[in-house]
C-alpha cells in the first residue's frame, strides 16, 4: 500500500504546488494524504516529496532538515 500511496500523494502535492506557492505539509494534511489519511505514516509524505523531486516537480529534495510535518515544499521553478 505504501508504494501506491507515495505516487498518489506526490500527485496530490503537485496539484497543491500548481497554485505557485510553497506548501507546508502540516497545513495541507488531508489534501496531501487524500484517501490514505490514517492508513500510512508521516514518512510516506517525505517519500512523496522525494518522488516528486525525482520527477522534476519541485526543487525541494525532501532530504534532511525539518521534521516531515514542518517541511516546506517549493513549487517548480519556471524555465
Amino acid at each position: 500500500m505504501e508504494k501506491e500511496a507515495v505516487a498518489v500523494m506526490a500527485a496530490n502535492l503537485a496539484r497543491l504546488l500548481q497554485r505557485g506557492r510553497p506548501v507546508k505539509l502540516v497545513d495541507h494534511t488531508l489534501e496531501l494524504f487524500g484517501d490514505y489519511y490514517g492508513q500510512v505514516t508521516e514518512p510516506v509524505a517525505r517519500k512523496a516529496v522525494k518522488y516528486l523531486y525525482g520527477e522534476g516537480g519541485t526543487p525541494t529534495t525532501g532530504v534532511g532538515g525539518d521534521r516531515t510535518r514542518e517541511l516546506m515544499v517549493l513549487p517548480p521553478t519556471q524555465s
